[in-house]
């Protein structure tokens, strides 16, 4: 039997944070530009918007007539997806260093804990949905973009917690964490 040991151990890599923010911004402003080229009455441009809004409101978003109106035109998604990416940003600024404690901990959980944490806020979003089109009740856009905000801030947390090198590990973090 042959043994071979490893000269150094297997490192995690670290991928950019500038990836993460750059897949950010184009979730904040993809939904606003739709509106805006739409607005603009150009052929190709506004046939871009037009696309887009068509695109998103068929895959993405589960009640695009929900949306909010910029320049007489619908948003992209609907409030309460806007609200998500809005979420999503409020937990990329809260981690790093001086996170709050009750954040430490959150990272400190392993992986499959902090996912089914992260899960527990968009069960309001069937609810809300199920109940809307029943005719039980009629949510407010603002309501919608709170409860967005929620859950894009708990999804926030959990992609922040997993992406290689986003959250900076303490010493004491380091050995916690893994998982």
């Amino acid at each position: 039997m042959t043994v071979y040991a490893l000269p150094t151990p297997h490192s995690q890599r670290s991928w950019s944070p500038r990836v993460y923010d750059l897949i950010l911004w184009i979730l904040f402003l993809g939904p606003i530009a739709s509106p805006l080229l739409r607005a603009t009455g150009l052929p190709l441009v506004s046939e871009t918007g037009t696309f887009a809004r068509d695109l998103l409101a068929t895959y993405i978003c589960p009640t695009p007539e929900r949306s909010l109106w910029l320049l007489g035109w619908p948003m992209a998604v609907c409030a309460r997806c806007w609200g998500a990416t809005i979420g999503l940003w409020l937990a990329r600024l809260m981690i790093g260093e001086r996170a709050p404690s009750l954040l430490r901990w959150y990272r400190s959980l392993v992986w499959p804990r902090r996912l089914v944490l992260a899960a527990l806020p968009f069960l309001l979003w069937p609810l809300e949905i199920i109940g809307h089109y029943s005719g039980w009740w009629f949510a407010p856009l603002w309501l919608l973009l709170i409860n967005g905000v929620q859950a894009g801030f708990a999804a926030g947390l959990f992609f922040a917690s997993i992406w290689p090198g986003l959250w900076p590990s303490s010493p004491q973090q380091g050995a916690v964490s893994q998982g």
